[in-house]
Formats: C-alpha cells, sequence, structure tokens
C-alpha cells in the first residue's frame, strides 16, 4: 500500500490534460493511453469503456474469428492473480456489471460499478487486460463461439441481411460476420491469440472512456495506477473498404419458411461527411419510424409488409445505406417492387416538412439516448477514434443541422443512383423475378 501511494504521488506530476466544458477531461497517460473522463453528478454508479481497434477486419485470412475469440477470452481465461473461476466470483462480489463485444472495427469492454467499488473494478479490468489466455479458457471460448454460428443457420433475419453485406462488399476482411465462420474459428490456435493481443492492445491503438460521478483527482491517479503499465505500441490502421458495381440479388431459400426476410444494401458515406449525416436523416425519413415513407405506403397503405425500416450501418470504413422488410410469401415481390418505386420518389419524401421533422428528432433523441453513464462512455470512445473534437453528441447535432434540402436530394440520388444488394430468405427462389424489377428502375 505505500508502495502504490507513492507511486500515485510521484505521477501526479506525469499528466498531460485538457478540459472541454465543465464536464470533459482528456489526457494521455505517459505510455501514450488515452483517457477521457466526463463527469455525471447524481448517480451512484461508475462506468469504464475501453475500445480497442482490434476488430473483426484484423482477422487473419483462413481464421475468420480470431478477434472474437480473442476479446471473449479476456473474461473467460486466467490472469496473473486469479483463476478465471475466482474472477468470475469477483466480478459478482463487487456488482461489477461487464461485458466484451466485438464488431468489425472494434473490441469493446464495458464495465459498471457503485462508486465506492471503483478501485476493485479497475483491479479486475487491469487483471483481464493481463489475461494468461490458457488453453482450457480458449477452447471454452472456441466450443461457444462455433455453438453461436452454428445456430445462426437458422436465423433467417440475420441470413437475409449478411448475404446483402456479402454481395455489396469486395473486401472478405468487411463482409464476413464479426463472429467469423466454424472452420475459422478451429483454425485459431493459443499463439494466435497471443499474438493478435500483443499486436492490437497497445496504448496507442485504444482509449479508455469514464463516465459517472466521482472525484476527477481520484479517477486519474487510479487511471495512471492500474493502466501505465499497457505497453507502447503503433496505432494500427483499418484496411480499405469499397463496394461492389450494379446490381446483387441472393436468394436464400428455406421451404418452410412463412414469411420472407429482405435486405436492401446500398453503398454509404464516411463519416463526418455532409453526405453521411444527410443519410441519417434520409434513413429517418424513409424508415425511421411508423410515420416514416416506407412505413405509411407500403406497410399501412398496400398491406404489403409487417414491418419496414431503414438504417445506416456504419464501417469502420465508409457505411452501408440498409432498408429491411419481412412480408408474407405471397407479398415478396409486390413489396420489393414497391420500396424500388419509393426510393426513386425523391420529389415525394424529401420536402421542408420532412426535413425538419427528422433534425428535431435526431436533435431530441441523440441526448436521450445519453441518459446513464454507460452510454456516455461508449459514445466517448466513439467520439476518440471518429476523430471528434470536444463531445462527439454535440458534433453529431451540429452536422445534421448543417443539412439542407439540396444536400438530402443528392444524396438520396447518390445513394439510390445504380448499385444495388439485395439479399432475401423465402420459401423459394425469387432471384430472376427480383433482377427484372429491379432493372424496370435501373438497375443493371
Amino acid at each position: 500500500m505505500i508502495k502504490r501511494l507513492f507511486f500515485i504521488v510521484v505521477l501526479l506530476f506525469a499528466f498531460s490534460s485538457v478540459s472541454f466544458g465543465s464536464n470533459l477531461i482528456e489526457g494521455k497517460l505517459k505510455n501514450g493511453l488515452t483517457y477521457r473522463i466526463y463527469k455525471k453528478s447524481n448517480v451512484p454508479i461508475i462506468s469504464v469503456n475501453i475500445k480497442v481497434r482490434a476488430g473483426s477486419v484484423f482477422d487473419a485470412k483462413g481464421k475468420f474469428g480470431e478477434a472474437y475469440v480473442v476479446g471473449n477470452a479476456l473474461e473467460n481465461c486466467n490472469s496473473p492473480k486469479y483463476k478465471a473461476d475466482r474472477l468470475r466470483f469477483l466480478f459478482d462480489k463487487y456488482g461489477v456489471e461487464s461485458g466484451v463485444s466485438v464488431d468489425k472495427g472494434y473490441i469493446t469492454i464495458n464495465a459498471t460499478a457503485l462508486n465506492k467499488n471503483i478501485v476493485p473494478l479497475f483491479c479486475l479490468l487491469h487483471e483481464i487486460l493481463n489475461s494468461k489466455f490458457d488453453q482450457k479458457g480458449i477452447e471454452y471460448v472456441k466450443r461457444n463461439t462455433i455453438n453461436s454460428i452454428e445456430s445462426l443457420k437458422n436465423d433467417k433475419d440475420y441470413l437475409a441481411i449478411h448475404s446483402a453485406f456479402v454481395s455489396l462488399i469486395k473486401e472478405s476482411s468487411y463482409n464476413h460476420t464479426s463472429l467469423g465462420t466454424a472452420l475459422g474459428v478451429r483454425n485459431v490456435r493459443r499463439n494466435d491469440v497471443v499474438s493478435f493481443f500483443n499486436r492490437y492492445f497497445n496504448a496507442s491503438n485504444m482509449v479508455i472512456s469514464i463516465s459517472g460521478d466521482f472525484s476527477d483527482i481520484d479517477v486519474k491517479k487510479d487511471i495512471e495506477f492500474y493502466f501505465s503499465s499497457i505497453k507502447k505500441g503503433k496505432e494500427a490502421k483499418f484496411p480499405k473498404v469499397d463496394f461492389k458495381n450494379g446490381l446483387h440479388v441472393r436468394d436464400i431459400v428455406k421451404q418452410n419458411t412463412k414469411q420472407s426476410y429482405v435486405y436492401f444494401a446500398f453503398p454509404g458515406f464516411e463519416y463526418g461527411t455532409r453526405k453521411y449525416f444527410a443519410s441519417k436523416l434520409l434513413a429517418f425519413i424513409l424508415g425511421g419510424n411508423l410515420n416514416s415513407y416506407l412505413t405509411k405506403d407500403i406497410r399501412t397503405k398496400h398491406g404489403y409488409a409487417y414491418s419496414v425500416f431503414s438504417f445506416v450501418y456504419r464501417l469502420p470504413e465508409k457505411s452501408v445505406f440498409v432498408i429491411g422488410l419481412q412480408t408474407q410469401n405471397k407479398f415478396t415481390l409486390n413489396a420489393i417492387n414497391e420500396v424500388f418505386k419509393d426510393i426513386k420518389s425523391f420529389n415525394s419524401y424529401i420536402t421542408d416538412e420532412n426535413l425538419k421533422l427528422s433534425k428535431d428528432y435526431m436533435e431530441g433523441s441523440i441526448p436521450i439516448a445519453l441518459q446513464t453513464p454507460q452510454s456516455i462512455a461508449n459514445g466517448l470512445s466513439d467520439g476518440y477514434f471518429l476523430g471528434t473534437k470536444g463531445l462527439p453528441w454535440e458534433f453529431d447535432i451540429d452536422q445534421l443541422k448543417k443539412v439542407n434540402l439540396g444536400d438530402l436530394k443528392k444524396t438520396a440520388e447518390s445513394i439510390f443512383s445504380n448499385t444495388v444488394s439485395i439479399g432475401v430468405v423465402s420459401y423459394k427462389d425469387f432471384t430472376k423475378s427480383i433482377e427484372s424489377i429491379a432493372k424496370r428502375y435501373g438497375y443493371r
């Protein structure tokens, strides 16, 4: 304890930090690790978000699922001080709610505990970031991962959207699922896990964000004490992503299905650009709520779909504009035709009234989504890797406000111009009929 206190006192002079407004503090530890601290008063908890640029786009060829195994092994392997079972016991003992997620770009560790348990929280995070990656723990994770992959074979909604993405994105590093493949996961060995961790888990390739009610000075001391041992390293670069041109249709036949699952995937734009934020507003106008254009036409007026929706899926590089629907088998082609007809009718839905409505919704919904320390910490980490200065949600709102009617029309024209990938799961193969419909609207 004396050694720890001396260590902390010395390190008080090692911090470099700058304050954005009254609540956000950002700085770097001596090893180069960036920390972001946002105080949220009158809540009895503290949330920590550690984000590492180490997602599934970095999986080695033939070992798709490598990042997923590494991320989940952190919670299921022995640490320097504790066996995996003991670690789980301590997480429960101190009421730490934690989880590790893996997506295409990042491995993210989330952990939340009561303020009084801040030191045990940081200690446990320190332990899993120094995992021993024992063989028993890795094999346990691999078995669970393969089981999850096998279960997706019966998930019709997943199969449809995955088919659309695979046919749209050229690079296999981007179009494979973050879970990987059963063969890829089986090919992952312990030395692969250790090598992947050592390559990407370094101070220059990660960020730690913290939100809650705490003392600024004390929490910075704890960050330095528990995370300054993370080694220095190089920032990883995402591979470039490119889209296939033209029309692509892939229909997976499940003869016993009682409805069709349909996804349209269109090339999108890079985060931070005017067209990216315009596409977010466009997604809301077309299929972001029960009053949206597609919903009112396809679901309410014609009854062709149980649900129809649209959203922007952000990749590590660029994004994908997605329209999805579920419909009775007999209405599959009607619903697809109606989507094409609607998206080409720019002037019917891109209006001053809809633009204002979508902006008002976004401006109100973004802060509502930030009611918890968990969501704030996650937003801070996202903002760091996206390169936004200050509070990322304020940047998003500011950029959305700048979009005008001309921007929206140009964005819609660009998205819906000549490239689309359609993934379908249905009771029979509709490929030829879908291609015929798409060609009537200019897709080749």
